[in-house]
């Protein structure tokens, strides 16, 4: 039998790629979504088999025999099939209705990317790539790229590593996965509220007010969630309650996830040495379009420098304004005082009412606008379809090309908050797009997951100006992943250099300050009337209100996480946050918080953040370039929505970002866009 399967090499593997375990994720076609916790488990244990048995296949065959079918195509089908099943079910633990579905799909996620590493971790499959990499084969564009890509993943998971060092590689890795893990799992059923009386909610409207869940004694619950905190932070007039809220929220994941956090970046800078590095982002950056720590170092550094002056004059505007208001002296800002006064000062001195503007965005009609404006910029319409879903509150579409009808991508909608849910606003790929054997190409199925303020009490979900901007910025998300063109599931989705991976939702941002574009989108909840041109004028001229505090800010997230994996020796995550947070955002940390525990992003098991929190100043960099052509050619210039499609959001990897980046605009990026943006000449 084994002769036999051998003669066919270079035509199937023994486990047929995109069969098997992926094969029972879809039903007529679709994803499903009706696991039991058992079956989740076990489908993943059946796809990790069927990808051993498939690579020890591919390293048996022969080096004269090796052709680009039988090795690299193999492999990647190999690995692509497997992937996906701890990728896509994982998901479930961020959302799905079931607590048990969601623990075993959180269990599965470690499973997953520990399988995912130890394929990089197989001496034998790098000999075969390099077998036959080393006969220098003459290959197209996108399958040298592929050869390329997947050489570069094994030399950088150490395969030059002693036995005794890969062993020791190994462990290391393991133990980092499950602390990661348990650090998602303690944020996730993290639960913390604030009760208040009528009293401390003074300042807020009476449709926040009225959606609140009460005591048995009348109070009022605000819980940790955005739709709670956010709008409570901004508008409450008790400093003393958003002070108790704020310190809650800066507690979130508890004091187990500070441990969780330090040990993670332990490990990390213990596998970059073994594999080398001195520090662990000389590990991280050159595969990102930074490339190095200094590069790095000096464009954080350099924007910190250039945008310091706008906050401080910030600062110093809401301070004032507080001491005219509350007839107290104020000198420093603190972290339960920015959100408030920021919005006080934009509703004196720019007529900017959060809770009035939001009568203007139903969720409804902000979603049918976007769909309208970027779907003639992009050529494509969206239909909503009758798919499988994991709870009844999931909408989906389909994204279809508009002159072929071809279906791009099937778009799930989970907009609002629930118990045991991912409490951020985040995009995910359940699948991307690649080649089947049949020549097909899969589907991308993609979800953006939110917490959005539900309807209640007669008034349907209206979002905040803030919160359509955080929409369209996913949407970003969504485009790019859906739209990516490779034959190769590598080459695609999330797949893009981490540090331009933002570029394609900031973008996006853009067209929500846009008045045209506000019109489309508004349409007040009783009345139906787009939103005031008096309104639209006073929201778009408050833009930059507050812009300068929260980049420095996100500055200081990037500095931090930057500086925490380049430390020779353990750190006290909390002192450094501390330390860096005053320095670099002037705003104290809270005393008695440890905000680090919920700094998700950089003990993401799926997305690697760890030294990439600065990703998205480098992209935002890089999408205020773009957007600056629409502001010469026109917002809605359909032409130039097709050379953005072409460029930006359908390359995925198959070439170099920078290159793309520089074809669409016709020279290398730069931040005088950026910087213009913010009112710096």
């Amino acid at each position: 039998m084994n002769k036999i399967i051998m003669g066919v090499a270079a035509l199937t593997l023994p486990c047929a790629a995109f069969a098997g375990a992926y094969g029972d994720m879809f039903k007529n076609g679709h994803l499903r979504f009706d696991y039991t916790p058992q079956e989740i488990s076990a489908l993943e244990q059946r796809a990790a088999e069927e990808l051993d048995i498939n690579l020890n296949f591919l390293a048996a065959i022969p080096a004269d025999k090796r052709d680009f079918t039988n090795t690299v195509r193999a492999l990647e089908d190999a690995y692509t099939s497997y992937w996906f099943v701890p990728k896509n079910l994982s998901l479930l633990s961020y959302f799905h209705q079931n607590a048990d579905v969601r623990e075993a799909a959180a269990n599965l996620e470690a499973k997953g990317v520990d399988k995912k590493l130890s394929v990089f971790a197989r001496k034998d499959v790098y000999k075969a790539l390099k077998e036959y990499a080393d006969t220098k084969p003459q290959l197209n564009h996108e399958d040298a790229r592929l050869l390329a890509k997947w050489l570069e993943r094994f030399e950088r998971a150490g395969m030059a590593l002693s036995e005794k060092d890969a062993k020791a590689y190994a462990k290391l890795n393991t133990e980092r996965l499950n602390k990661i893990t348990q650090y998602n799992v303690n944020l996730n059923n993290y639960k913390d509220e604030l009760v208040v009386t009528r009293e401390e909610l003074d300042g807020l409207g009476e449709t926040y007010i009225n959606r609140l869940e009460r005591t048995k004694d009348g109070k009022y619950i605000v819980t940790l969630k955005y739709p709670d905190y956010n709008p409570f932070m901004s508008s409450a007039k008790s400093e003393k309650a958003r002070k108790s809220l704020q310190e809650k929220f800066a507690r979130r994941g508890g004091k187990e996830n500070v441990k969780l956090l330090e040990d993670t970046v332990e490990l990390r800078r213990k596998q970059a040495a073994l594999l080398g590095f001195k520090r662990y982002p000389d590990y991280v950056l050159p595969v990102r379009m930074a490339k190095n720590y200094e590069t790095l170092e000096a464009f954080l550094k350099n924007l910190q420098k250039e945008v310091t002056p706008l906050a401080q004059a910030d600062i110093q505007a809401y301070l004032k304004l507080k001491e005219e208001t509350t007839g107290q002296k104020a000198d420093e800002m603190t972290a339960w005082d920015l959100p408030y006064w920021s919005n006080q000062y934009k509703k004196k001195y720019y007529q900017v009412d959060d809770d009035k503007i939001k009568e203007y965005f139903p969720t409804d009609k902000v979603i049918s606008g976007m769909f309208e404006v970027f779907g003639n910029l992009f050529g494509v319409t969206f239909i909503k379809a009758d798919l499988p879903t994991w709870h009844p509150d999931v909408i989906v579409y389909q994204i279809k090309d508009k002159k072929t009808g071809e279906l791009i991508s099937n778009f799930y909608l989970d907009l609002f908050p629930r118990d045991g849910k991912y409490t951020h606003a985040a995009t995910w790929s359940f699948v991307d797009r690649f080649e089947l054997p049949d020549g097909q190409m899969q589907t991308p199925s993609v979800v953006i997951a939110a917490n959005f303020t539900p309807a209640g009490n007669g008034v349907p979900s209206l979002l905040e100006h803030s919160e359509v901007e955080t929409l369209f910025h996913e949407f970003g998300h969504v485009l790019q992943m859906s739209m990516a063109t490779s034959k190769y599931a590598t080459l695609t989705g999330d797949n893009v250099a981490w540090d331009y991976i933002e570029a394609h939702s900031q973008l996006l941002e853009n067209w929500a300050w846009q008045p045209q574009v506000l019109k489309k989108i508004s349409a007040h909840y009783k009345t139906g009337e787009a939103l005031p041109d008096e309104l639209i004028s006073s929201l778009v001229k408050s833009k930059n209100v507050g812009v300068a505090a929260a980049f420095l800010r996100q500055n200081f997230l990037g500095q931090y996480d930057l500086a925490l994996h380049t430390a020779a020796k353990r750190v006290d995550s909390t002192q450094l946050y501390s330390q860096m947070m005053k320095d670099i955002s002037g705003i104290p940390m809270t005393k008695g918080t440890y905000p680090q525990a919920s700094f998700g992003h950089i003990m993401s098991l799926t997305d690697p953040y760890d030294v990439g929190y600065y990703v998205y100043a480098w992209s935002l960099v890089i999408a205020q370039d773009i957007f600056s052509r629409f502001e010469a050619e026109g917002l809605f210039n359909a032409e130039l929505g097709a050379k953005l499609r072409k460029y930006i959001y359908t390359p995925g990897t198959v070439y170099d970002e920078n290159e793309m980046v520089e074809k669409f605009l016709g020279r290398p990026y730069n931040d005088k866009a950026f910087l213009k943006s913010l009112g710096i000449n």
